[in-house]
């Protein structure tokens, strides 16, 4: 595969993959983290520790860590031909607020809060509300950011890629030119 056909694959896994990260940490900030807080504690932490169990699986690895592979790739694209064209900064302004703003705030913020909600020993009682109360707020608050950080790396990675290719129907490219020409 030619660096040009990496680089399209790569451009259109992140558009669709922050997509797919995008909707799903949209379901939990306004579905499952609201309908987990309308139970009694105890239930709340058995459920979201049941859930955080189930999604560690093969299509979930592969989007979510694929999405990140991609736009690695497309970041390293960008540097090395060098920021020229807006298409360029949009991609690359994509592909890193993916990695900060999706992949390192879940390794940093979410896993440990998840492992820590596993290691706690539901006792029946005033506790349980109090530590379910604690997480929920941080927790939710925290996805709606990786949420919109998913979000908004599709809008911008397909913005590049638009622009990209208005930028070759310009100067006359067609076919499947390199996303970094």
């Amino acid at each position: 595969m030619a660096a040009a056909d990496a680089a399209n694959a790569a451009m259109l896994a992140g558009i669709v993959g922050s997509g797919l990260l995008g909707g799903l940490y949209f379901i939990f900030s306004f579905c499952v983290m609201q309908a987990l807080n309308t139970q009694p504690p105890a239930t709340a932490i058995h459920v979201m520790n049941s859930i955080n169990e189930a999604i560690i699986n093969p299509p979930f690895f592969l989007i979510f860590m694929g999405t990140p592979l991609a736009c690695c790739y497309v970041l390293f694209r960008c540097v090395k031909e060098g920021i020229r064209s807006p298409d360029h900064t949009l991609a690359a302004s994509g592909a890193l607020l993916l990695l900060v703003g999706e992949f390192l705030l879940t390794a940093f913020v979410h896993v440990p809060k998840n492992d820590a909600l596993a290691r706690y020993v539901v006792t029946g009682s005033g506790n349980d509300a109090t530590v379910w109360a604690k997480y929920f707020t941080s927790w939710t608050r925290w996805n709606h950011v990786r949420m919109l950080a998913s979000i908004a790396t599709s809008a911008l990675l397909a913005s590049a890629l638009s622009l990209r290719g208005a930028r070759l129907s310009a100067g006359g490219g067609a076919g499947t030119a390199p996303l970094m020409h």
